[in-house]
């Protein structure tokens, strides 16, 4: 009899230990089920932030247009000033072709003309002046004039 209630002993106990190892792992996985619902809620505040990037690649586009300009160096061989154009011929060109050595581009009030200390006016533009213009490569339309 003596043998029963020390196998019941020991039964009971492990059977309280296994309880409380099943209790463990059971506060173990709640822990695990409570990170893992508080995970998405650290990653919800990545969404404003790919939202606030959203105005950077909408201006990406005004990059564009100024890698489609092109800048020049020459001197000026004709003004019109009726049609606001100026033709420049260009330094440092070899081609045989004479509309290759030249470049005629439009000019607006949104040009800017100037030899760095002062702003010019369209009619400054006399032939033989030495200038560098940075101009839209498709338009031919200058953006900017320097006299020198």
């Amino acid at each position: 009899m003596l043998c029963l209630l020390v196998a019941g002993y020991a039964y009971a106990a492990e059977t309280s230990e296994d309880a409380g190892a099943a209790a463990a792992d059971a506060a173990s996985t709640t822990m695990d089920t409570a990170a893992e619902v508080a995970a998405p809620a650290a990653t919800e505040p990545e969404a404003p932030a790919m939202a606030q990037e959203a105005p950077a690649m909408a201006t990406a586009g005004t990059v564009d247009s100024a890698e489609s300009l092109e800048f020049v160096s020459g001197e000026v061989s004709s003004l019109d000033e009726a049609n606001k154009t100026v033709t420049v011929k260009l330094y440092g060109e070899t081609d045989n072709a004479a509309k290759d050595k030249t470049l005629t581009v439009t000019v607006d009030q949104a040009t800017d003309i100037t030899d760095g200390e002062k702003d010019r006016d369209l009619k400054s533009l006399t032939a033989g002046t030495e200038v560098d213009v940075e101009y839209e490569a498709a338009t031919k339309k200058a953006t900017y004039i320097f006299v020198y």
